[in-house]
């Protein structure tokens, strides 16, 4: 005899105890079976059932909502950590995240539109940004241009992300996993910068320390990804220079410290 199910459910479920990545990918699967019911009208949200990426700590889906391209991040446990632990780093991280990407757009830095925050299940629905990240365009310019336009072009980009930097810094954001991945460009635009990746960003009452820090995590990844790395940190430096504020000096100065520490370790292992 068949289980009675709730009259808006699948398999089971009621649309209010599952989230929406899971609710996806049981109605798909359901109607690839011909078993399924379709969405219930007028609940104008839909997801793949497969992560376009997946990192240590997070995949993305891409969906719609309302009608507009977007992501989801779904931040999911982690079986090697405490579960308790596990669940309070990742509210920990999405709130940070929401709270880095609407506080950089308040100050002029682009961030991805946010459109849903489910703080239960630590999803977050944002804008799918077109285009690609600062990586791919920057292996792509290397090929596709003269090594002269390379240079240049590559120079002017790396002073508008070092701008953005500043901004973030002068008003007491620090991103906290600054990488050539974490920057997309908007249309393939290098003049359109979106910062995106916001779940280590700390705000509020920064030091010239973290500062420094968040200026050499940027400064290592770019030097373990790309050639001409030298020549694309120095025009950061000149664009977080211009934007930085009254606390650039300060940071600068403690990056230099930190980039010692660094050689120490490098040289005694």
């Amino acid at each position: 005899m068949d289980e009675p199910k709730d009259e808006k459910s699948n398999k089971g479920y009621s649309r209010q105890e599952v989230s929406p990545v899971q609710w996806k990918m049981e109605v798909d699967r359901n109607e690839e079976e011909g078993t399924g019911e379709k969405y219930e009208e007028g609940f104008g949200f839909e997801m793949g059932i497969k992560p376009v990426s997946q990192g240590a700590e997070a995949r993305i889906f891409h969906s719609l909502y309302l009608g507009k391209p977007s992501v989801v991040k779904q931040r999911f446990p982690k079986k090697y950590r405490h579960s308790t632990l596990d669940e309070r780093l990742n509210k920990h991280r999405v709130r940070a995240e929401v709270k880095g990407i609407m506080k950089a757009k308040q100050v002029g830095v682009e961030t991805p539109a946010l459109y849903f925050v489910d703080g239960e299940r630590n999803e977050i629905v944002m804008e799918r940004v077109e285009g690609c990240s600062a990586k791919e365009w920057i292996e792509k310019t290397r090929r596709e241009k003269s090594e002269h336009e390379f240079k240049e072009s590559l120079f002017s980009f790396g002073v508008l992300l070092g701008g953005n930097v500043g901004k973030l810094h002068s008003a007491s954001i620090v991103h906290g996993d600054l990488t050539t991945s974490n920057v997309l460009l908007r249309d393939g635009n290098p003049d359109r910068i979106v910062l995106i990746d916001f779940g280590l960003s700390s705000q509020m009452k920064i030091t010239a320390e973290e500062k420094g820090v968040d200026l050499y995590v940027l400064e290592r990844a770019i030097a373990s990804t790309h050639h001409d790395s030298q020549r694309l940190f120095e025009a950061v430096l000149k664009g977080y220079e211009k934007s930085g504020g009254k606390g650039a000096k300060g940071a600068l100065e403690k990056l230099e410290e930190v980039r010692m520490r660094g050689r120490k370790r490098d040289m005694t292992g």
